[in-house]
């Protein structure tokens, strides 16, 4: 026998060999191919909710111009005073509506075996506004993929979001959004389709920390300065969530003072506890 017809160490002599000339077809976990596509979107009764909420409002709301203009024909000036309030609460109310039907109609995130398709908010800050955009983009395209948490407001009311884009290899970034880290469940788990991503693209996700920013500069589009993307490490968060909770504690204590002192009050009085005592009768004087 030949050294061209022995067998590989290991191999047993008999039966049909294995050849070993041609390369492995197996796929590795890394490979965006070994992963199936999955979608992204608002569920049919969140989209309903929101539409039916905003086509039962739609009347009332139209109404109010109307209703405003016969009041100011007429020399109501108090009650069209207290019809504009209404109006400028409704107005906020429906554009909220209107917002989160918008965001639940449009926004869609797929990611294929080969390729990104999202159509997201175009709108800066964590709100989703009326503007959308489309992006389409092979995953060997994608340069970097990135979350940062970024903070608003102080000791009273902290918010954390934590925000994802996606960095392609042409210089051209595509925000994918924002997400509270108090929910629990939502409707885009941007950060988990970044590191899906980042998965099929075989790439590290890059945590780039945790930063202050400004809630006016982030909504009116202003850059952020230099002390705004200063790194805040976990300590900073741990103190902030301290404070933070040691105000809602003193809120609290607050509250239970205040009605500590109206039940004494109230057995002080001998009226019954959470009853105002009856005002007294005045004599009208007819005998």
């Amino acid at each position: 026998m030949t050294d061209a017809t022995m067998p590989a160490p290991g191999v047993p002599d008999i039966g049909p060999q294995p050849d070993t000339t041609q390369p492995s077809k197996s796929l590795s976990t890394s490979d965006p191919y070994a992963f199936e596509p999955e979608d992204y979107g608002a569920s049919t009764l969140r989209t309903t909710i929101f539409c039916l909420v905003f086509l039962l409002l739609l009347p009332f709301f139209a109404s109010l111009p109307a209703m405003i203009g016969m009041r100011a024909s007429a020399g109501l000036l108090g009650d069209n005073l207290g019809l504009l309030v209404l109006a400028a609460v409704f107005t906020a109310l429906m554009f909220l509506v209107f917002v989160e039907m918008m965001f639940s109609i449009r926004t869609r995130v797929h990611l294929g075996r080969e390729k990104v398709r999202m159509t997201l908010p175009a709108g800066r800050g964590p709100t989703p506004m009326l503007r959308y955009r489309s992006y389409e983009f092979p995953y060997d395209q994608v340069d970097t993929v990135e979350t940062r948490r970024e903070i608003y407001g102080g000791a009273l009311t902290p918010v954390l979001m934590k925000g994802a884009r996606v960095t392609l290899k042409d210089g051209s970034l595509v925000p994918l959004g924002y997400v509270s880290e108090a929910d629990s469940d939502p409707v885009f788990p941007y950060d988990d389709i970044a590191r899906k991503i980042a998965e099929r693209a075989r790439l590290p996700l890059i945590d780039r920390g945790a930063v202050r920013r400004s809630v006016r500069s982030k909504m009116l589009g202003i850059k952020a300065t230099d002390a705004e993307n200063t790194i805040v490490d976990d300590a900073g968060i741990e103190r902030l969530n301290a404070s933070h909770n040691t105000f809602m504690l003193a809120i609290i204590g607050l509250v239970l003072i205040l009605m500590l002192i109206g039940i004494v009050q109230d057995f002080a009085d001998g009226s019954p506890i959470g009853q105002t005592a009856a005002l007294p009768t005045l004599s009208t004087g007819v005998s």
